[in-house]
């Protein structure tokens, strides 16, 4: 698994770049042309693919345990629904996948990033039961209320409110002398390379890191029903909105220095920079940027530097650069680095950690309040 988490980082990182350029330049190119021209419809798509994207990514780095748990209040139906269409194509085709997701759901505490893993290791192990001769996947959710009689099925259980999720499939079934391990890591009934045994295990600890319980129900030759029951928490809804663009970013004219060692990231960065009025230096060379910094460290009003680079990585450039002036306004940009948090960053003087791809209203928005932020100390 540390093999696998170390290829995850660096497929991530290279993956988070080559996304920031391509959801970077579409917000330019959507600046640039007029809003009624065709264009901006297919723009559009290439942007939210680029997002759909970057949530692939957290879902690979959260399999190979290299994201940190973030649990905010949603409702699951619309990360379960997003889950399976991603799932559908690695699912043979003389498998059914249905859903029933109402939209009455109550709010849950959750990682979303988890949830889905959840989803489709359910969905995956249910598929094995029935690679050979087909058959139904089935999922649903539903509001339920249990009380002390009715918790009595479901081992941990406690009286209350929750968010039932059932998985079912029509395949094999699950005997009972395999039902009692199904939940140990590295159990498995496939055969020698078809299975590692960690996905039902992995399944088990982020309900059981939830507070929820799951239980399963199996008959052979009918088919299994795993039950999740998630506590729900007594919350407003917080709506996520779907990410438009500003027609107007909040922009500047301080003097900025943009640093990645990515050409072509480089180019977008200053790019962008300058269309929101900012006078920009920018480089693909840490060392000549660091350089250009200790020549005039009082000419310049923020450093925006990737975090992996060549020579030297942007915390070291970020030390340098505070070393000569502790004041100095720092954003520190990542495709994925497994050397610097955000706590870490924040504890050394970087103002700002961002996570590749940055959508042009984020950049902006976080530049202003980084700039905002000095002109009021």
């Amino acid at each position: 698994m540390e093999a696998i988490g170390t290829l995850a980082g660096g497929i991530a990182h290279d993956f988070n770049n080559i996304l920031w350029i391509i959801l970077g330049n579409a917000e330019l190119a959507t600046n640039k042309i007029p809003k009624e021209n065709p264009a901006q419809s297919n723009l559009e798509a290439v942007r939210k693919a680029s997002l759909r994207a970057k949530d692939v990514v957290q879902q690979l780095l959260s399999f190979s345990r290299q994201t940190d748990q973030v649990r905010t209040p949603i409702k699951i139906g619309p990360l379960i629904g997003e889950s399976l269409r991603l799932l559908r194509s690695s699912v043979p085709a003389n498998i059914d996948i249905r859903q029933h997701l109402p939209d009455d759901l109550r709010m849950i505490l959750a990682d979303p990033t988890q949830i889905r893993q959840m989803i489709i290791n359910l969905c995956t192990n249910a598929a094995h039961a029935m690679e050979e001769d087909g058959g139904v996947i089935e999922i649903r959710l539903a509001n339920a209320e249990f009380d002390e009689n009715a918790v009595i099925q479901y081992h941990g259980l406690k009286p209350g409110r929750y968010v039932k999720l059932t998985v079912s499939d029509t395949g094999t079934g699950i005997r009972q002398e395999a039902k009692e391990r199904i939940f140990d890591p590295y159990f498995t009934t496939k055969e020698v390379g078809k299975g590692s045994g960690i996905g039902l295990s992995v399944v088990h600890g982020i309900v059981r890191d939830h507070g929820g319980t799951v239980s399963v129900h199996s008959e052979i030759g009918k088919g299994s029903v795993f039950s999740i029951c998630f506590p729900i928490i007594e919350q407003e809804e917080q709506e996520m909105p779907d990410e438009l663009i500003p027609t107007l970013p909040p922009g500047g004219t301080e003097r900025i220095i943009f640093v990645d060692d990515e050409v072509s990231l480089t180019k977008m960065g200053e790019e962008r920079l300058r269309r929101l009025g900012y006078d920009v230096e920018a480089r693909t060379d840490p060392e000549e940027a660091l350089s250009l910094f200790l020549e005039n460290p009082a000419g310049f009003d923020l450093v925006i530097t990737d975090m992996t680079m060549p020579h030297m990585t942007g915390d070291v450039l970020a030390k340098r650069v505070l070393d000569e002036r502790p004041e100095m306004p720092i954003i520190l940009c990542t495709g994925f680095s497994e050397r610097i948090t955000e706590e870490k960053a924040k504890s050394v003087g970087i103002r700002k950690y961002l996570e590749k791809p940055i959508g042009y209203a984020d950049f902006a928005l976080a530049i202003r309040d980084v700039l905002d932020e000095r002109s009021e100390v």
